[in-house]
């Protein structure tokens, strides 16, 4: 056999045998493994190194969150040491209660209003001991030391943030609020008074110089029985006007004027001229009484004369004597609620009127351009004709004279029945 063919034959023979097989199958297996091996090693040192990367990430999310948190645990101890420090000098008092009624806090300005040691008490127990209600107290409650207090409260509930529960109550001291309070009330009530008795012999001070010149007369012996009882009347009718004049005064202050008297306007227009006779004499005034229209009102007489005549007596005065004026009684429909209309007063003069700047204020109280004036005068008037439902209204042009015109409404029978 030749070479060839002996290597061929061994060749052939390899190629037929078991194990070689065996050997050749398991280094692809081998290699297969280490291929898989190497492939999940690159994958997991992928996933390392994610892995890594999150958390560093998360670490540093962390860190910041931390630090946020650290900050704003900073801030809130800042505040709450700001909010301790102001509630340490805060004039008022503070006082927190749990929900059992307990006092777990109260700055010193409460227990300078209470009392000391306030922690740890129950509440009504201190409401006992340190209060002392009056009948004058109003909204605030005096203590047994003598201090006026006013109490707030406010619940601390869930809905507000606090889980705990319980009351928040703010004491504030108002002993020298109300002590100046009633000094100025005490004051402006005493200025007030003095312009009162002011504004009172302003309104008297007419009657009163009628009733002594008839108090003159009745003096004089040669004054025979007819005359004599003409001055007795007359001065009884000024004293009678004073009185008025006072009672007037007294429903001004006091804010109320009844109205029961249902009379017509020729009838109140005599009764100002009756009250007006002595000023107009004595002054050497005249007056053109003029009634357009007799209709009936519901008023109260004396209080309607009375607020005439102020108006009556400023004409007379701006001029001092020889004054010209005008009453004029009229039906007119310048009040458009009142379907039976009104009647309109207007009394004018030919005085020196009153400056722009000046009639827009006029109607206010203690508002007067006379030196020995009160400035009661329209103020009185205003009320009246407010308290008979009318309106009140002033004319005027520097050196034309000043025209009052006063509207009262006429009495509607239909809806206003006369008892």
């Amino acid at each position: 056999m030749s070479g060839e063919a002996s290597l061929n034959a061994i060749v052939a023979a390899q190629e037929n045998d078991p194990l070689l097989d065996i050997f050749t199958n398991k280094q692809d297996s081998l290699a297969a493994a280490f291929a898989f091996f190497n492939e999940t090693s690159e994958q997991l040192t992928r996933s390392y190194h994610l892995l890594e990367q999150k958390v560093a990430q998360l670490n540093g999310e962390l860190q910041r969150v931390s630090a946020e948190k650290d900050q704003e645990q900073s801030g809130r101890e800042q505040l709450a040491n700001r909010m301790q420090a102001l509630l340490e000098v805060l004039p008022a008092g503070v006082i927190v209660l749990d929900t059992r009624g307990f006092i777990v806090d109260a700055n010193p300005a409460a227990e300078t209003l209470l009392a000391k040691d306030l922690v740890g008490r129950v509440w009504r127990d201190v409401i006992a001991e340190s209060f002392a209600p009056k009948n004058d107290d109003g909204l605030e409650v005096s203590t047994k030391s003598g201090r006026r207090i006013s109490v707030a409260t406010s619940s601390l509930d869930g809905s507000r943030g606090n889980r705990s529960g319980g009351q928040l109550i703010l004491l504030t001291d108002l002993t020298e609020t109300r002590r100046l309070q009633q000094h100025l009330s005490r004051s402006e009530r005493l200025s007030a008074m003095g312009k009162m008795v002011s504004a009172l012999a302003h309104q008297v001070r007419t009657p009163l110089s009628a009733a002594m010149l008839y108090a003159e007369h009745l003096c004089h012996n040669n004054l025979d029985s007819s005359r004599r009882d003409e001055f007795s009347q007359k001065l009884y009718g000024r004293l009678q006007h004073m009185e008025r004049q006072v009672r007037d005064m007294l429903l001004f202050v006091k804010s109320e004027l009844p109205l029961n008297e249902l009379i017509s306007s020729k009838d109140l227009l005599q009764g100002i001229q009756a009250a007006a006779e002595m000023p107009l004499s004595t002054s050497h005034s005249t007056c053109n009484w003029q009634l357009h229209s007799d209709v009936l009102i519901k008023c109260n007489r004396e209080a309607l004369i009375s607020a005439i005549m102020n108006l009556i007596n400023n004409s007379i005065q701006a001029v001092s004597e020889n004054a010209e004026i005008s009453v004029q009684m009229r039906r007119g429909y310048e009040l458009p609620e009142k379907a039976t209309g009104n009647l309109c007063i207007e009394i004018s003069d030919k005085g020196p009127g009153i400056a722009a700047d000046l009639l827009n204020h006029a109607k206010d109280i203690f508002v007067t351009t006379k030196s020995q004036g009160t400035g009661l005068g329209l103020s009185v008037v205003q009320s009246v004709v407010r308290a008979h439902g009318g309106t009140f209204n002033l004319y005027s042009e520097p050196g034309e004279g000043v025209t009052a015109l006063l509207q009262i409404p006429i009495y509607d029978a239909a809806h206003q029945p006369l008892s």
